[in-house]
């Protein structure tokens, strides 16, 4: 008779967790050993679970009134607006031996970064084998990895991850966009719109040479349609020039219901912590014995992604329809601004406003910095955890970035305030880690010859391991992690270019940072609906500072990995556009630059470089590894590397090439 009532009162919590779920069904289509079913450390083996899963969304419901056009999708029987997005995830064969860990790690474009980021692994979106599963970092520490589909209409291909929401019909909705092109090669001839093109005939094609002139209008004799979707030049096989800005000003209908994104990755993690089963009764698959085995929850996302989580919280969605908490700690990567995901026409693939090209983005808008500051042009107070705060689910915050996000994306504005004056007091609840002298990401990301110079190498991902970790802790058991590393004002350490004193090494440098523009959207954008044909540049702009850096011409403050505490050369978190790439001289993207020392001292000599030669520096090979491995002791000491790689980096240094 007990066991009865066991079961019953079983059946009563599953069915009661379903439906408060807003993941109603969970399809499982692959599931199968990780790493051919290799052993990870004390953890055991890993399996891969691929699938989809479908949502719903009431309109009504408070936490969902913010996503832009909801109130006009089509409804199920319900009254629900019903969505589907793909699934990824790789967890301990046996949960019981997993550390309780879930990260969702937001994918950038459809693209799965962790592995990547975290266990030194190659690109891929379908990891599978034991190569793909690089170090095995995440794995060693028992982490439950999740993926999910969040940016609407993307391609189908290369495995990445997808979302299918409705589009707002309810309502007839037709408005003029805009697309934006630059393309970096001579070869290029179609150019893909955002949206198909309602009105074909009054649509619009100009091109500038760089942010600064006035566009000007291409003949409509000298382009057209290919059809809905695409438009090339004339006469057809015309490339669009390298490193020309092309804007397309066309009329859309029928916007998808972007935002339902934001919902999704919610909902989703809420089901894989709090769920037993779906609608349908099929299990959780992070479930032993009918009850999850996640604890807490972590988000991990790079550059756009990272734009996304700190738009996520900003816009309350660290918080499900049952008042619980769904992230307890975000690591927002290499990222400044937001992502303009719930806007009506959304672009959310679209990149910031860097520097040349890319002029009109949603959402590099105030406010910049984690804790509430007032707008010096409008007078609004606001931050980035204001609505957390209020709702008492703010996460844990470990805001990392390169040089890049100060020279690109107005860093310095995340830890001053908007007047660029005097250094921001961090909440208590956010550590800011600057990797100076880095670039973007660990790739080139501009094909060769763009950027005038080679890309920066120097690799900060052992950092990320040992923060990720610490990250975890402070959720867990509330450890407090390594301090704060980044320029400052107060320091000298973050200055204006005006008092940036890189060494002259006879190269092409930056004429400034890219400002902090503020645009005209319309008088609907705080509802999420860009009205303006095309943006309007207000004359005021907030002030971006850069880090200052030493007599090598490498930043001073901020975490310095060995490769910058015992350099061989000069990296930067910037890069310039080549002579012949068009928009020469101005800021190359996301590729920051790197120029070595001279070997030897008759060769700085001949050179006029005024930094040492490597001779100059280090007494051999021997002497420039000991270095390095002191540096790597140093900073496993402070918390900012582990030990597994400051052997890594050891070991390294011994084999470099002398």
């Amino acid at each position: 008779m007990m066991r009865i009532s066991s079961l019953a009162a079983a059946a009563l919590l599953m069915t009661v967790t379903a439906a408060e779920a807003r993941v109603t069904v969970i399809e499982i289509e692959k599931r199968g050993p990780f790493a051919g079913g290799a052993a990870f450390g004390d953890t055991g083996a890993y399996e891969k679970i691929v699938g989809r899963f479908h949502g719903e969304l009431d309109p009504q419901a408070k936490l969902n009134s913010e996503i832009v056009d909801l109130d006009k999708g089509p409804r199920n029987a319900r009254g629900r607006v019903e969505y589907t997005a793909d699934f990824f995830i790789l967890k301990p064969l046996d949960m019981t031996k997993g550390s309780g860990a879930l990260l969702y790690d937001v994918n950038n474009r459809g693209n799965k970064r962790a592995l990547i980021q975290f266990n030194d692994a190659p690109a891929s979106n379908d990891p599978t084998t034991a190569a793909q599963a690089g170090n095995g970092f995440l794995m060693r520490h028992g982490i439950t990895v999740v993926w999910s589909g969040w940016i609407p209409d993307l391609p189908k291909n290369n495995g990445n991850l997808r979302i299918d929401v409705p589009k707002a019909t309810a309502s007839h909705i037709e408005q003029t966009v805009w697309d934006e092109f630059l393309f970096n090669n001579d070869t290029t001839m179609i150019g893909d719109l955002s949206f198909p093109a309602v009105d074909r005939k009054s649509a619009k094609l100009l091109v500038r040479g760089r942010n600064s002139e006035a566009p000007q209008t291409v003949p409509a004799d000298k382009w057209e349609f290919v059809d809905a979707k695409r438009i090339r030049l004339l006469p057809a096989g015309t490339a669009f020039k390298e490193g020309s800005i092309y804007q397309l000003v066309y009329r859309a209908a029928d916007p998808p219901i972007a935002g339902i994104g934001f919902a999704a990755t919610r909902d989703l993690v809420s089901f894989l912590r709090y769920a037993a089963a779906d609608d349908k009764g099929t299990p959780n698959p992070l479930v032993v014995n009918g009850k999850p085995r996640i604890d807490r929850a972590l988000a991990h996302g790079t550059s756009q992604s990272g734009r996304y989580l700190r738009d996520f919280v900003y816009r309350g969605f660290n918080e499900d329809e049952q008042s619980r908490i769904v992230f307890e700690g975000i690591n927002p990567h290499i990222a400044t601004g937001r992502v303009s995901l719930d806007f009506r026409f959304a672009q959310p693939n679209r990149m910031m406003d860097i520097g040349h090209g890319f002029m009109f983005f949603g959402d590099t808008t105030f406010p910049f910095a984690y804790e509430n500051e007032s707008d010096p042009f409008t007078g609004r107070s606001d931050g980035i955890l204001a609505r957390c705060t209020q709702r008492n689910n703010c996460p844990k915050v470990m805001h990392t970035v390169s040089g890049i996000e100060y020279w690109q994306s107005g860093q310095s504005l995340i830890t001053t305030d908007p007047q660029g004056q005097h250094d921001a007091t961090l909440p208590a609840n956010v550590r800011v880690y600057f990797f100076s002298s880095t670039q973007h990401v660990e790739i080139q990301t501009m094909p060769k010859g763009v950027c005038a110079l080679p890309m920066n190498p120097v690799d900060r991902r052992p950092v990320l391991r040992a923060l990720l970790l610490a990250l975890d802790r402070w959720v867990k058991d509330g450890s407090e992690p390594p301090a704060s590393r980044y320029p400052k004002i107060a320091d000298k350490t973050l200055v204006k270019m005006a008092d940036l004193k890189f060494p002259k090494l006879g190269i092409v440098t930056p004429k400034g940072p890219n400002p902090k523009r503020r645009f005209d959207y319309g008088p609907d954008y705080a509802e999420g609906v860009i009205t303006k044909v095309l943006p309007t540049t207000l004359p005021e702009s907030y002030p971006v500072l850069v880090p200052q850096v030493d007599a090598d011409g490498n930043d001073i403050a901020g975490v310095r990995v060995p490769d910058v505490t015992v350099p061989m050369g000069t990296a930067t978190g910037w890069a310039v556009r080549a002579p012949d790439a068009g928009g020469a001289g101005e800021l190359c993207y996301l590729d920051g630059s790197y120029v070595p020392f001279a070997r030897t001292k008759a060769d700085r000599e001949a050179r006029h470089d005024p930094r040492l030669s490597v001779e100059e520096r280090y007494r051999d090979k021997a002497d420039y590894a000991a270095k390095v491995r002191q540096a790597a002791v140093a900073l496993q000491q402070g918390g900012y590397l582990l030990s597994e790689d400051v052997q890594r980096i050891g070991d390294k240094a011994a084999t470099t090439a002398w």
